[in-house]
C-alpha cells in the first residue's frame, strides 16, 4: 500500500515538471508592435517565431508609441497574480490612460489602466494588451557644466513579473534621439559618397584623407560627441574632388577643412577643460585627437609640405591645450 502512494506521489510530480518548464523556456511575451502615435507608422515589430526584429525606423526619445504585444499564459496557478509594469522611461501625453485591454483580460479587482503597473490572474489564454507613452526626451542625453553627450540607450519599456515579483519578459528596445539620428543620416551620405570616390578614380590620397576624416567622426559619435561628429563631415565639402595629388587641391580643398578641425577640435577642448569632473574624460579624448592628427600630419608629407606644416601647428595648438 505505502509502495502504491509513493508510486502516484512521483507519477505526479513529474507530470507537472513539463508544464513548468514549458512555461519558463518558451517566452511570455509572443510577439509585439511599437507604432508611432502621431504618424501611425510601424517602427518595429517582433515575433519569437523568428526571434528577429523587423526595425523600420529609430525609436526616438521625445516622440510617443503605442505598443501592441501577444502574452501567453500556458497554465492557470490558482490564487497568484502577475504584474505588467510601464516603466518611467514611458510617460502620458495624448491619452488619459497607459493601458487598453480585451474583455478577455483576465484583470485584479483593483485594475486600473491610468496607473503604470496593472495585475491579472495567473489564467491560461493568450491576451492582447497595448500600452500608450511617450518616451523621456532626455533619455539619451547626458548635460552637465557644459557637456552634452548623445549616446543611444538600451530602455526596457514593459516588464512582467510573476507572483513573488520575479522576472518573467519585457520588452526592451534601443532608443536615439534626433541628433543621433541626423549625425547617422549623415555619416550614410558621407560613406556613400567615399564609396563613390573609390569607384571612379578619385586621387588615392584624397580618398585617404577622407577616411581618415570619416573614422575620427565615428570615433567621437561613440564617445557622444555627436555635434564634433557632425561638424567633422560637414568639413568633407567640396566643389570638385581631385583626380591627381598635387599642391593645387590641396591648397583648395583640403586645408579650409583642416581649419574647420582645428576649429572645432580648440574650441571643444576649451569648453570641456572648464568641466573639472569630467577632466579626465576631456584629456582623453584631446590625446585621441593628437594622435589621429598626427597620423593625418604623416600621411600628408608625402603629398604636400605646406600641409604637413599646417598639421603640424595645430598638432602642436592641441598638445597646448591638453597640458594646459
Amino acid at each position: 500500500m505505502n509502495q502504491i502512494k509513493l508510486l502516484l506521489v512521483v507519477t505526479l510530480i513529474f507530470s507537472t515538471i513539463p508544464i513548468a518548464q514549458a512555461q519558463s523556456t518558451l517566452p511570455w511575451i509572443e510577439e509585439y508592435t511599437i507604432t508611432n502615435y502621431s504618424t501611425g507608422q510601424t517602427t518595429l515589430e517582433w515575433s519569437s517565431d523568428t526571434g528577429e526584429i523587423l526595425q523600420n525606423a529609430p525609436v526616438l526619445a521625445g516622440d510617443e508609441y503605442q505598443i501592441t504585444f501577444t502574452l501567453n499564459v500556458r497554465q492557470t496557478v490558482d490564487n497568484a497574480v502577475l504584474t505588467l509594469t510601464l516603466t518611467s522611461f514611458m510617460n502620458q501625453q495624448s491619452e488619459s490612460t497607459y493601458w487598453e485591454v480585451g474583455p478577455e483580460f483576465p484583470r485584479t479587482a483593483d485594475y486600473n489602466p491610468a496607473q503604470r503597473t496593472i495585475s491579472l490572474h495567473h489564467n491560461q489564454g493568450v491576451y492582447e494588451v497595448t500600452a500608450t507613452g511617450k518616451i523621456s526626451s532626455d533619455a539619451t542625453t547626458y548635460t552637465g557644466e557644459g557637456l552634452t553627450l548623445h549616446r543611444p540607450l538600451e530602455i526596457t519599456l514593459i516588464e512582467l513579473d510573476g507572483p513573488v515579483g520575479t522576472d518573467y519578459d519585457d520588452i526592451t528596445v534601443t532608443v536615439i534621439d534626433n541628433k543621433i539620428d541626423d549625425y547617422r543620416f549623415l555619416l550614410d551620405q558621407k560613406q556613400a559618397e567615399l564609396q563613390q570616390y573609390e569607384n571612379t578614380g578619385v586621387d588615392p590620397a584624397y580618398i585617404q584623407l577622407y577616411e581618415n576624416f570619416v573614422a575620427l567622426s565615428e570615433e567621437q559619435a561613440e564617445q557622444g560627441l555627436v555635434d564634433n561628429a557632425m561638424d567633422l563631415l560637414n568639413n568633407l565639402e567640396v566643389d570638385t574632388t581631385p583626380v591627381e595629388t598635387g599642391p593645387s587641391w590641396m591648397e583648395r580643398y583640403f586645408l579650409p577643412a583642416v581649419g574647420g578641425l582645428a576649429l572645432i577640435a580648440i574650441l571643444g577642448v576649451f569648453l570641456f577643460i572648464r568641466t573639472n569632473s569630467k577632466l579626465g574624460f576631456v584629456k582623453m579624448v584631446v590625446e585621441d585627437q593628437i594622435r589621429e592628427m598626427e597620423a593625418l600630419q604623416s600621411r600628408a608629407s608625402r603629398i604636400d609640405r605646406n600641409l604637413a606644416s599646417r598639421l603640424d601647428e595645430i598638432n602642436s595648438r592641441l598638445k597646448e591645450t591638453e597640458n594646459a
